[in-house]
């Protein structure tokens, strides 16, 4: 089993959930309320000669008082992974975008995703025991998701904008004076109707549902 665990989280009460879970096999385990503060662990680990072989992070971190420097979970598996480019990365997080979970996949190559809620301690034991054995894993509801989204390959970021902005009531004309940068109004245009195939909706409320139902959004 693992040795040595990073926990990166700033809810105190899943930061001991966690923790409880973990200390049942693992004698190292460290935690820490910012990104900023796990990269500054890793690099201590590295320098101990004892690097972290497992990192739990969620994605979202709360504002506070304190200036930092990396504040999403996304960056974070970034950094770590240039400095122990085989750590093991299990994200834990209420994030049910399914566009924005298959990119920690496929673009941040995460090894196991846990959804946080109904039975997560049960979730996050199997994560670790999969990961441990080089298995990917991940919450079967979200996995079920995930084998539904062949098309969110063919949706891009500057999509995913043009998507957020038109769920705010934005007019099309009104998105291609806010995009940066700005962006004619025939292109969005087209990109909507795009979409509209792609989702297979009938006009733009339903395109906006159906894009919320798939977690584009």
């Amino acid at each position: 089993m693992f040795r040595k665990v990073l926990i990166a989280e700033d809810q105190d009460t899943t930061h001991r959930g966690v923790e409880s879970i973990l200390k049942e096999t693992i004698t190292h385990v460290s935690k820490t309320k910012y990104c900023d503060d796990a990269v500054i662990k890793v690099k201590a680990s590295l320098q101990e000669g004892m690097p972290f072989e497992l990192l739990i992070t969620d994605l979202q971190f709360e504002e506070d008082h304190r200036d930092r420097s990396i504040s999403i979970g996304e960056d974070l598996i970034t950094e770590v992974k240039q400095l122990i480019p085989n750590i093991k990365i299990i994200v834990f997080s209420v994030e049910k975008g399914i566009g924005r979970i298959k990119r920690l996949y496929d673009d941040y190559g995460i090894h196991a995703f846990v959804a946080k809620g109904r039975d997560e301690s049960l979730h996050i034991k199997r994560a670790i025991q999969a990961v441990y054995n080089k298995e990917p894993y991940c919450t079967p509801k979200i996995k079920q998701l995930l084998r539904n989204v062949d098309d969110i390959d063919e949706i891009n970021d500057a999509d995913i904008k043009i998507l957020n902005f038109l769920s705010r009531g934005l007019s099309q004309k009104q998105i291609s004076e806010t995009l940066i940068p700005p962006c004619s109004l025939s292109s969005i245009e087209k990109n909507i109707s795009r979409l509209k195939v792609l989702l297979n909706a009938k006009n733009p409320v339903q395109l906006i549902s159906l894009a919320k139902d798939r977690g584009i959004i």
